[in-house]
This record gives C-alpha cells, sequence and structure tokens, in this order.
C-alpha cells in the first residue's frame, strides 16, 4: 500500500484555512500535481452537535475513511485537509485512522486578532459574527495550550493569500514554486 501525504491546515476560524486551500489546489492542479482537498467542516456539519452518545470526531473519521477510500480507489495519493484543528494530536490520531499510511505534514496559521476580527465580521454577514468571534478567541486560547512543538507556524496577518500558498507548497512539495 503506498505512502499517502496528508497537508493539514489548521488555525482558528478566520485565519484564512479554506482560502489558503483553496489557493493551494489552485496551484497543485496548474502543476498537475493530483490531489484531493476536503474541508473538514463539511464530514460533520449536523444539528444537533455532536451527534447523541458520540464523541465528536466519530462521525468525521467515518466520513473522511470513506471519502478517502473513494479517492485513493482512482489513484490518488496526496490529500489536502483543513479545520479549526484545536487539539492537533487527537485530530491527527483521526485523520491517520481514516486515512491508511498517513505521511501527514501539518501547518498551523495564526493572524493576530484584529485581523481575525475583520475577516470573521467581512465573512460572517449574518447574526454569527459575534458567536463566531467568540469561538475564534477561545480556539487561539486552546491552541496556545495545546500546539505540538513539530508543528510549523505561519502568521496570515499581514499575508497575501498566495504568498502562504506558496510557502505551504514549497514545504509540502520540497521544490521551489515562484508563482505570484
Amino acid at each position: 500500500m503506498s505512502t499517502t501525504k496528508v497537508l493539514v491546515i489548521c488555525g482558528p476560524a478566520g485565519v484564512g484555512k479554506s482560502s489558503t486551500a483553496y489557493e493551494i489546489a489552485r496551484r497543485l492542479t496548474e502543476l498537475n500535481v493530483s490531489h484531493a482537498l476536503i474541508d473538514s467542516d463539511e464530514l460533520d456539519r449536523v444539528h444537533p452537535w455532536p451527534p447523541a452518545g458520540q464523541e465528536p470526531s466519530k462521525l468525521a473519521r467515518r466520513n473522511l475513511t470513506a471519502l478517502w477510500a473513494n479517492f485513493a480507489a482512482l489513484g490518488h495519493t496526496r490529500l489536502l485537509i483543513t479545520g479549526v484543528f484545536t487539539t492537533l494530536s487527537s485530530e491527527l490520531s483521526w485523520i491517520s485512522d481514516a486515512v491508511p499510511n498517513a505521511d501527514i505534514t501539518s501547518i498551523r496559521l495564526i493572524a493576530d486578532l484584529p485581523t481575525l476580527k475583520a475577516r470573521i465580521y467581512r465573512r460572517e454577514i449574518g447574526s454569527g459574527a459575534g458567536d463566531q468571534l467568540r469561538r475564534t478567541i477561545q480556539q487561539l486560547d486552546q491552541m496556545r495550550q495545546s500546539d505540538q512543538a513539530d508543528t510549523e507556524v505561519i502568521d496570515t496577518s499581514d499575508q497575501h493569500v498566495s504568498g502562504t500558498a506558496n510557502r505551504i507548497i514549497n514545504a509540502w512539495l520540497g521544490k521551489p514554486i515562484t508563482q505570484p
């Protein structure tokens, strides 16, 4: 069984995980690098949450297992997955369970609070912006307490998404990407 190169992009809400992942996927497509992209929010977007009697990651693990089996059957060996993942060690555990032979690279995106606040209020145009900002602040606190030493941290506060994507692609593929 071949190794699956898994890139985990994590961080608090509003830090740019999805935008960065979409840019990485676009660049990989231009480079003709086969890959799959999954936003972990879509693996367990149900109400009520968590499902009665289940540990929070169980539904996400089952759905990722099913999706990855389908992608692997198509010959894919690279997976980009995004998520908040406040306690990265436990999150990487269920991702490893769902993706056999995973070689995981994790990148934690961060940003200063004014940047996060501006992004959240720009993105959350409905009634949930204040609640999301409170959750983001809680996520930041949890991440500071549980980050792993081997996780690369990239500050996106004053960065354009293309620069962040280039930096991550360079690290993941092991070769420089010079596109703007």
